[in-house]
């Protein structure tokens, strides 16, 4: 298992031990207690979709950074190629 399914996986234990605990440990009557749960976790839902809308920019940008480079090193490779074939060709 790689580092960050190891961070999801312990965060997701984390979560539903929490949750766990809430219920258990909670003064409030269970009718109330779902409520501020259910609010708890809409909340919580929508700060990990801005999360990830951020990370998933992130990676847009560095794949066209990576694709733009690419492209860059390409060109410069083929110029390279026909500069040193036609230097080539003349020796012949």
């Amino acid at each position: 298992m790689s580092k960050a399914q190891n961070v999801t996986a312990a965060f997701a234990l984390g979560a539903v031990a929490g949750g766990v605990a809430a219920l258990l440990l909670a003064p409030e009557k269970g009718h109330m207690t779902r409520k501020q749960l259910k609010n708890g976790a809409a909340k919580l839902m929508k700060r990990g979709g801005a999360f990830v809308g951020k990370i998933r920019g992130a990676a847009v940008e560095a794949v066209e950074a990576a694709r733009h480079q690419t492209r860059k090193q390409g060109k410069l490779l083929a110029e390279g190629y026909r500069k040193g074939a036609l230097a080539g060709s003349g020796r012949s």
